[in-house]
């Protein structure tokens, strides 16, 4: 076991220049939850650099575009010649001196394999009761339930000493105008190929989008979602169902929705950007839609949204085992109509 070294409370912000986040989880979801660390890190210390090192594989395009991101370095997470590309991202991090390696979670031994490791003046990470990396600047967890993306913000506050603003906590991408046209255009291609009611013209304004695929215990039955859909319909026949799908080759879940892959996850986001709502459940995508200003509608039932959940004023979250589609669809209508004030 190493040695606990004396840990201190605050950073000089004039000494921070350069900044290496330590994340190394393959989840989208988890590359998400590092955006409004990173946009705090900019707003504070606008004069540093910031490199990530993630294990989610499209996290450079994610990323990197983000305000003070310099580089993301990409570790493997599975595949071939893990070890030796595992060695290879380690030796990209060692090149570098960093004034400050931040574990932004509690409980991740790859990320403090990787703070460890790396050349670092400063330290910072929760001192957690399983915590045993270094570190020279620690907080104590929250005793408070707080959201994933919200405790690496407040982790940063206390090493500062600068209000958490927990409530202003929202994921951001931070989409050119030109991404968020070519997302425009992706959804109006792809009603465009869905026959429309007569007398019904294609337009953006009325997209409802949904990602209705998960695994495991998230995963919500595609009768569910096909009543869900009966119900809304019923109420807004108006509406035009964009079904987001995870491969090109997949079924959609219901025949009457458009349907749209795209590989690129910030392309995603910004045809996302284009509807009028969306709903998921609680799977990568939510999370990606929870950072555009559309509302979005999460269904949580394998785990706690208060953790996980979208985060902006207009999000909803719901369990489906505990709100039946007829009564989601209500939901949703409540805000579609809103929406269009």
């Amino acid at each position: 076991m190493l040695a606990r070294r004396p840990r201190a409370e605050r950073l000089d912000p004039a000494e921070l220049a350069t900044i290496l986040v330590c994340r190394i989880n393959a989840r989208m979801g988890n590359a998400m939850f590092l955006t409004p660390l990173i946009e705090r890190l900019h707003e504070l210390l606008p004069h540093a650099v910031i490199d990530v090192a993630s294990a989610y594989p499209y996290a450079r395009e994610l990323l990197e575009p983000l305000p003070g991101v310099r580089r993301v370095i990409a570790f493997p997470y599975k595949g071939l010649q893990l070890p030796w590309r595992y060695t290879a991202a380690l030796r990209e991090v060692r090149r570098e001196r960093y004034d400050v390696a931040i574990d932004p979670v509690p409980d991740s031994t790859s990320d403090r394999i990787v703070l460890t490791l790396a050349r670092a003046r400063y330290r910072l990470g929760f001192a957690s009761a399983s915590q045993w990396a270094p570190l020279t600047h620690a907080a104590a967890v929250p005793q408070e339930r707080l959201h994933q993306a919200v405790q690496p913000v407040c982790l940063l506050s206390r090493a500062l000493g600068t209000p958490a603003r927990a409530t202003q906590v929202r994921l951001q991408l931070r989409l050119t105008e030109a991404e968020l046209d070519a997302g425009r255009v992706a959804v109006e291609r792809a009603i465009a190929r869905r026959p429309l009611p007569t007398g019904l013209a294609p337009a953006t304004g009325r997209v409802f989008g949904f990602f209705a695929h998960a695994t495991g215990h998230k995963t919500i039955s595609r009768e569910y979602w096909r009543a869900f859909w009966d119900a809304f319909l019923e109420l807004e026949p108006d509406a035009v169902p964009l079904e987001i799908l995870p491969s090109p080759d997949r079924a959609p879940t219901d025949p009457r929705a458009a349907v749209l892959h795209l590989k690129s996850p910030r392309a995603l986001t910004a045809a996302m950007a284009s509807t009028r709502l969306f709903i998921a459940g609680d799977t990568g995508p939510m999370h990606l839609a929870s950072s555009t200003d559309v509302p979005t509608v999460a269904l949580f039932q394998a785990s706690d949204p208060a953790l996980y959940g979208p985060l902006k004023h207009c999000d909803v979250a719901l369990d489906p085992a505990k709100c039946p589609p007829a009564e989601l669809a209500q939901c949703c209508l409540d805000l579609w109509r809103r929406v269009g004030e």
